[in-house]
């Protein structure tokens, strides 16, 4: 357990970080951690779905819960005086739900409808066209909501089973922020540590251990829109390679805003696109460089041609000292910017140590302060000299003749 004291504040936020993400799922278990996610909220012996949710909204608080691919997270946010009611709650949720066989029936259909919501979406579509191909046999490749296929075949007591083996106590880190008095919050916990602890782990180890492989080129979902959504991407560094920093200058001089080189090239000066982004992703053991915008068919040669110049630039002659003093001023800026809220305290300290990352925010100040054009300019000939992954969603018209340089 993790907490951090803030003064000046009556929040109290606390998150439960369980190791358990899409990419250890099995193929018969694709999406058992996001239906887990759902289904724990739907009643234990004590409460029903509706008193979980009534209890902590009724004096004005928040809870809710997220899958990501390496870890689910369970959070409430509410005033420190009620903090008793989330913990209650949320310990009841993790360790005593029952996942009775007609709320499980329902909720698959609501899992169902997240997914058909999913695939209408042209950016997600984008996303998970990329990820497939990025990261070849890896579990990263599965989308977290799961597939269809998987949802419907999915049995209530595989799920059952999956939480009482994955939901153990050695697998969760649980983190509190705001008006916190951690000797309390330890004790309140125990009858929770105390039945997760109990639990016996899992027979086979999880899956997804694969590396991953990216494969090159175009890849398209024809869709009846108006516009094309566009995601370019290579590999990148993982959450602790020490190139993370000189990454996060680099996508930040390349499309971190409206005064970003691609930003400037493709909207300021040619209108080709309303925004252009630039962006990464991190994991344990892999990572991505993406840059993503939408724009209509006829814009998609001419917008890559530009984006390839600009990268070929950046790859030739590095970043001017000017950009990357801006940039480094920009990164620090928004980071702590972000740690203004109680929330995004208990949010970061759950999920840094659930990855075993031992840095501070100063340390990470410090990393990319210390980043310098050669190291900017090294990466990014080592990132974008290869062929990317380009993945295409829209009106597509059989083909179309698309060069990634």
């Amino acid at each position: 357990m993790v907490s951090e004291r803030l003064a000046h504040t009556a929040a109290f936020n606390l998150g439960f970080f369980v190791g358990v993400g899409s990419r250890g799922e099995t193929d018969a278990l694709h999406g058992a951690s996001h239906m887990l996610e759902h289904v724990l909220f739907k009643g234990t012996e004590r409460l029903s779905a509706e008193q979980i949710s009534a209890s902590i909204e009724a004096v004005g608080g928040d809870l809710n819960a997220y899958t990501a691919k390496e870890h689910t997270c369970f959070y409430a946010r509410l005033l420190a005086e009620d903090s008793p009611r989330a913990i209650e709650v949320m310990s009841d949720m993790l360790a005593h739900s029952l996942i009775r066989p007609q709320h499980f029936r329902s909720e698959r259909t609501v899992v169902l409808e997240e997914i058909a919501m999913g695939n209408d979406d042209p950016g997600d579509v984008a996303h998970d066209i990329t990820a497939r191909r990025l990261y070849g046999p890896s579990g990263l490749a599965r989308p977290v909501i799961g597939s269809v296929d998987s949802i419907r075949a999915m049995e209530r007591d595989t799920v059952v089973d999956y939480w009482r083996s994955r939901y153990r106590a050695d697998d969760i880190v649980v983190s509190a922020s705001g008006a916190v008095d951690h000797d309390q919050l330890l004790e309140a916990l125990a009858p929770l540590d105390q039945a997760l602890s109990a639990r016996r782990p899992p027979l086979e180890a999880a899956v997804g251990g694969a590396p991953a492989v990216a494969e090159p080129g175009v890849f398209v979902a024809t869709r009846d829109f108006e516009q094309l959504e566009v995601v370019m991407s290579w590999p990148g560094p993982a959450l602790l390679d020490p190139r993370r920093s000189a990454l996060d200058v680099l996508v930040t001089v390349l499309g971190g805003g409206m005064s970003a080189r691609l930003f400037v090239e493709v909207r300021e000066s040619r209108g080709l696109a309303y925004t252009i982004d630039a962006s990464e992703i991190a994991y344990t053991d892999a990572g991505q460089v993406s840059i993503e915008w939408a724009c209509a068919p006829s814009r998609l040669q001419p917008i890559i041609d530009v984006v390839r110049s600009v990268l070929d630039d950046v790859v030739a002659h590095g970043i001017t000292e000017e950009e990357l003093a801006r940039a480094k001023g920009q990164i620090r800026g928004q980071t702590l910017l972000g740690l203004e809220s109680p929330a995004s305290h208990m949010s970061r300290n759950g999920r840094t140590w659930l990855q075993d990352d031992p840095r501070s925010v100063a340390d990470i100040m410090a990393e990319v302060a210390a980043v310098t054009r050669e190291d900017v300019h090294a990466l990014a000939a080592e990132l974008f000299t290869g062929r990317p992954t380009l993945a295409v969603v829209g009106p597509w018209q059989e083909h179309t003749p698309v060069s990634l340089g």
